[in-house]
């Protein structure tokens, strides 16, 4: 019994996937078990992978020899024998075959930091089959084009062994969908899409392509759609109503119409501390006694390799397999228990009216998904660092971090900011307020002018240059007398002056000519002056006189100590 045609009906208009820039490579390796096993055989003959399947010993992994032999997978053993009578066989390991595919996709790192795994891990027969998905989106110039990038992992790919090599197939579209099936059934072993034409390229593929289900498969055979094409020809309500939803969106996502995000595989975290419980918790006080003992194996770990924390993550499973996540960034790097603790202690507290545990949380895990090297500080061998029981203590860079790190739990990170060097000439651009979070790192990445004397700064500086009412003996000399918030001043000594430029490309950056920001257009003259009473004063002339202004303003901009 067939099932009834689809009624046949005016064609919707395919739309056409939008250039978005993104390029995705699907790897896939059809005899990746066999070609990758350890058992010791001849890569000329047919060799196959064996293993329970259905009740009957069938062959589960093939080389390239086994199938132009007729094999094929799923093959009962009985069957292959009598087809190939001295065929090589080896028992399967399809975790074996796993570890080594996702060794393979940490290898592949070298082209994109973004390897995914295959959506579709097993084929219609229930066996495994193995692919990777790469993002090479603004990598493939890095290697000569992407058809190079392709030939590149070929090339290195067939010297995996000096006795074997590992069979790939390959394609480079604009989507997920597309290069998955263009990677299974295209006519070529290396198939590159251009952007934007995805579905030119996919619509004569057949409809397997598509990553259907096999009950999805039967019944596109069944109504007698060959093709992507023929499927898409009729409304998606009619598909929806027919198939489900789920051939309509994978057609969708293979025509670069809807979106897919990429799985990608993460390397195992160094520092790991993880307790399974025999029963559910929900209350907050025992959750936090089970955090600090996570903690104390953490920190075990890290101070056995001179690491310290800089980024913690908790992971709370409850009984019905939900996964609660909580995540603490550290402004310093931290090996204390007890610090940690109290993070998440405060943490946990201010989640205690909407956390919900569900019928309670039996698995805790926790991460330090972000370690750097640390130092441990010289103890003090005198008994005062004995006093009170307490045989070490917190240096000052250490005991400032954890305050940091009080204050951001409590206020927030973008509350709680330090200055850090910035690269620019102009003084009250030369310093910009990041969080303490990120203030470490940013320090070290930022440049510092190395022309400037920091005496020549004042320690004290105004937030915004306050202009004031000079006398000068010349335009363009130093000030003799100046009048700064109604008191006035008579200048005994000047320096001066330093000269600064505006920064050039402040206009190309759609900085204001106008306004507040025009003083950051013209040339400073900066001078450090004394007046009667001693008091010292950083000041400036805004614009050079004749040149940039006829009116030159002056300003103060800070003071000496």
């Amino acid at each position: 019994m067939t099932a009834a045609p689809l009624p046949p009906k005016p064609q919707e208009p395919l739309l056409t996937p939008s250039l978005t820039g993104r390029r995705i490579v699907a790897l896939w390796f059809p005899h990746w078990a066999a070609e990758t096993s350890r058992a010791d055989y001849d890569a000329t003959q047919p060799f196959a992978l064996i293993d329970m399947h259905k009740n009957a010993q069938r062959l589960v992994g093939l080389n390239e020899a086994a199938g132009i032999a007729g094999l094929y997978p799923a093959m009962t053993l009985p069957d292959a024998r009598a087809l190939v009578p001295d065929v090589q066989t080896a028992m399967a390991d399809p975790q074996d075959a796993a570890a080594r595919l996702q060794k393979c996709a940490y290898w592949l790192q070298r082209y994109t930091p973004w390897i995914g795994e295959d959506t579709m891990p097993q084929t219609a027969d229930g066996l495994n089959d193995y692919g990777l998905l790469l993002d090479i989106s603004g990598c493939a110039h890095l290697f000569g084009g992407e058809r190079a990038l392709l030939e590149d992992i070929a090339t290195r790919l067939a010297a995996y062994r000096d006795d074997r090599a590992v069979t790939m197939r390959a394609a480079i579209a604009g989507s997920i969908g597309a290069a998955w099936g263009l990677a299974r059934f295209a006519a070529t072993d290396l198939s590159i899409v251009p952007e934007g034409q995805d579905a030119e390229a996919v619509l004569p593929l057949p409809p397997a392509a598509l990553r259907l289900n096999p009950q999805h498969i039967d019944l596109c055979q069944r109504l007698g759609l060959d093709t992507i094409a023929e499927l898409a020809r009729f409304p998606r309500a009619d598909l929806t109503r027919r198939f489900g939803p789920e051939p309509v969106l994978r057609l969708e996502q293979a025509l670069g119409q809807a979106g897919e995000s990429l799985n990608p595989y993460l390397p195992p975290p160094q520092f790991l501390a993880r307790k399974n419980l025999p029963q559910g918790v929900t209350q907050i006080e025992a959750l936090t006694a089970l955090i600090g003992e996570l903690c104390e194996m953490l920190v075990a770990q890290l101070q056995a390799e001179g690491q310290g924390a800089q980024r913690l993550d908790v992971a709370l499973t409850r009984s019905d397999n939900l996964v609660l996540a909580l995540a603490v960034p550290l402004a310093h790097p931290s090996a204390d228990a007890a610090h940690m603790l109290r993070l998440f202690e405060e943490r946990l507290t201010r989640l205690s009216g909407g956390f919900d545990a569900g019928f309670g949380i039996e698995g805790l895990q926790l991460v330090a998904s972000k370690t750097t090297a640390m130092t441990m500080p010289q103890e003090n061998i005198g008994l005062s660092n004995r006093l009170g029981g307490r045989l070490r203590k917190s240096t000052p860079i250490a005991a400032l971090g954890g305050l940091y790190d009080r204050l951001v739990s409590r206020l927030g990170a973008h509350v709680v900011v330090r200055p850090v060097p910035h690269a620019s000439y102009i003084p009250e651009r030369a310093v910009r307020f990041v969080s303490v979070l990120q203030a470490q790192d940013t320090a070290s990445d930022e440049l510092v002018n190395p022309l400037v004397d920091a005496a020549a700064r004042p320690l004290f500086m105004l937030c915004a240059p306050e202009p004031i009412e000079v006398i000068a003996e010349i335009p363009e000399g130093a000030p003799c007398r100046f009048r700064w918030r109604r008191v006035l001043h008579e200048v005994t000594t000047a320096y001066g002056p330093e000269r600064i430029s505006p920064e050039w490309w402040g206009g190309l950056m759609g900085e204001s000519h106008t306004g507040a920001q025009n003083h950051n257009r013209k040339t400073r003259d900066y001078y450090r002056v004394e007046d009667m009473q001693g008091h010292r004063f950083w000041l400036y002339r805004d614009g050079l006189y004749e040149r940039e202004t006829g009116n030159p303003r002056w300003f103060m901009h800070g003071v000496f100590p």
